[in-house]
């Protein structure tokens, strides 16, 4: 009997489980719709605010001085949105949503999509140095976690679609539904797995799919032929370390400059204008070539150029492009203007590969060394794969982007090299990673499986509170009749104690009768919030040497929300190894 009954049990889980997984897909196809719409929204958005800062400019006659102060207008604009109304819009917000799937339970304020359009359209249309892929990453991030408080999905849920946000985002920006499925896998949920995959891909697909329907498909690069020969081989296995050497420079100078706007003594809402003083100098001196904005225009300029020639002045004008480029978007997402850094990333490793591309020819002359313009493919992927730790994103992305894959290998020789340069110089961390570890929150540490779990999602949410002033003696009958061992104490909706099994049987049974629930409980509790990981709550426990914990609210430590228990861990850790 107990063996059928463990059968249909079984069965029953099984026929949930399917059931669960078209419904998640459903929604994964709904937040690839809104995905691909908001891409093109905020694409427009950068649009509208471009034209109306540089319509003026005449082609002919180049611009004008006036136009360092276009970034300085757009950082004045942008100070009080982040600072005041929406502080998840500073700086590049891949961190952010990262530390919302990875220790935030996947949750994202609902109103923060409509500022992050806003505050990044004024950032890069004004010509702040500063990528689409950060806020397209949150705006997705954020319709998708949106969609899951919405029917209340459970947190496990309600993280994989934030991913499934990001990726339709990204893929419908960037017209790479591949590369976007990779980017939310790798740098975004730090995992693959098969359940979570097929969501993923299908909100990629539909978000490329109906960016590319209303506007056309995205043509973020040329089409270079990657034509290789042996000798380009031979150079990409130079190629690779070097740019994992010019990208773990690239992550120390941006955080220096970070630093520097955060002990800067200034208003804070002064700090994006003072950044994009930087941004329109350098733009001013080298308009037309991307420094300002996203910077793809820059790169198509040098895909254009008749007299790309392989020589000493070309060699370093394309290096200052890409230096000025660094300090550009270091200063303008670096000191709170809101913008990603994976374009201008793209931007910087195309002029030193293109420069590579030239010094080459110049050193090898003769020997059928690929274009430079092919090696400033290759200083893309490989910067950002080593930057980003990404190299699967690149070594897929680039090629998407490019509509170009022939010849892979010395792409994957290119960010496989580059990565395990920065791995070593960077420890491991990530330009996305460092920032979350200025917080306390470590993800490229090893993780036990527990820490992936937060205590939110393994919590019971339907809790048993007592009073203060409950006799003992009903104590004792509760305990009885609801087999718990312990209670929280709750006196106008606040936490003021906890009253356990143990503090009962202390007490003498004629004097139950006489005594309160409020005579023998503990007052100083401790206590975990949701969005903390089950390994935590089991250390304090450990600790404490108590068997349960309540769980308050982030924003009110008073406020209960659930309580834990070891139990509780052990079930939400079987879950996970049996999902």
């Amino acid at each position: 009997m107990r063996e059928d009954q463990a059968a249909s049990g079984g069965l029953i889980r099984r026929a949930f489980r399917k059931r669960r997984w078209a419904y998640i897909d459903l929604l994964a196809i709904l937040i690839g719709v809104v995905g691909g719409v908001g891409a093109i929204v905020f694409d427009r958005a950068i649009d509208l605010v471009s034209r109306i800062f540089f319509s003026g400019i005449d082609p002919a006659s180049g611009p004008g001085v006036s136009v360092i102060l276009y970034p300085i207008i757009g950082g004045l604009i942008v100070g009080p949105i982040v600072f005041i109304l929406a502080p998840e819009a500073k700086g590049q917000g891949v961190s952010r949503i990262i530390e919302s799937v990875l220790v935030g339970g996947g949750r994202i304020r609902r109103r923060a999509g409509f500022l992050l359009i806003l505050s990044s359209a004024v950032t890069i249309g004004s010509g702040g140095s500063a990528g689409r892929e950060g806020p397209i990453a949150q705006i997705g991030g954020s319709f998708g976690s949106l969609v899951g408080q919405i029917f209340r999905l459970g947190p496990t849920d309600l993280k994989l679609l934030t991913v499934c946000g990001v990726a339709a985002g990204v893929a419908g920006s960037f017209g790479a539904p591949m590369g976007g499925a990779i980017f939310s896998m790798e740098v975004v949920a730090r995992r693959f797995s098969p359940y979570d995959s097929v969501p993923i891909l299908l909100s990629a697909v539909v978000g490329t799919a109906v960016a590319s329907a209303l506007i056309g498909p995205v043509e973020a690069l040329k089409n270079p032929q990657f034509a290789f020969s042996g000798i380009d081989i031979a150079l990409c296995f130079l190629l690779g370390p070097l740019f994992g050497a010019i990208a773990f420079l690239w992550v120390r100078f941006f955080y220096t400059v970070e630093e520097l706007f955060d002990d800067l003594s200034v208003p804070e809402m002064l700090k994006p204008a003072l950044g994009g003083a930087v941004a329109g100098v350098g733009g001013y001196l080298l308009y037309g070539y991307g420094i300002m904005g996203v910077g793809y225009d820059g790169i198509t300029r040098i895909f254009e150029m008749q007299d790309l020639s392989a020589s000493a002045d070309m060699v370093i004008f394309l290096i200052v492009l890409g230096l000025v480029k660094i300090a550009a978007t270091s200063f303008s997402v670096g000191s709170g203007g809101s913008g990603g850094i994976f374009a201008p990333s793209l931007y910087i490793g195309f002029m030193f590969g293109v420069a590579f591309g030239l010094l080459a020819d110049m050193a090898l002359p003769g020997l059928g060394a690929a274009s430079p313009e092919v090696y400033g493919l290759l200083g893309m992927a490989a910067l950002f794969a080593g930057a980003g730790r990404a190299p699967l994103t690149c070594i897929v992305m680039i090629p998407e982007m490019a509509s170009s894959y022939d010849r892979l290998p010395p792409v994957i020789i290119a960010c496989v090299l580059s990565y395990a340069t920065t791995q070593f110089l960077m420890k491991g961390r990530s330009i996305y990673s460092i920032k979350l570890g200025k917080k306390g929150i470590f993800i490229d540490q090893p993780q036990p499986v527990l820490r992936g779990i937060t205590v939110g999602e393994a919590m019971n949410r339907d809790v048993v509170a007592v009073g203060s002033e409950m006799p003992l003696r009903e104590l004792r009958d509760l305990i009885f009749r609801t087999n718990h061992t312990g209670f929280p104490v709750v006196e106008d909706g606040k936490l003021v104690g906890i009253v356990t099994f143990d503090d009962l049987r202390n007490v003498p049974i004629e004097e139950q009768d006489e005594l309160t629930v409020g005579d023998v409980a503990e007052g100083a509790v401790v206590t975990v919030r949701p969005d903390q990981s089950t390994k935590y709550a089991m250390d304090l426990m450990y600790q404490h040497q108590i068997g349960r914990l309540p769980v308050v609210r982030s924003d009110d430590p008073k406020r209960l929300e659930g309580m834990i228990t070891r139990t509780d861990v052990i079930r939400a850790y079987e879950a996970e190894a049996e999902r």
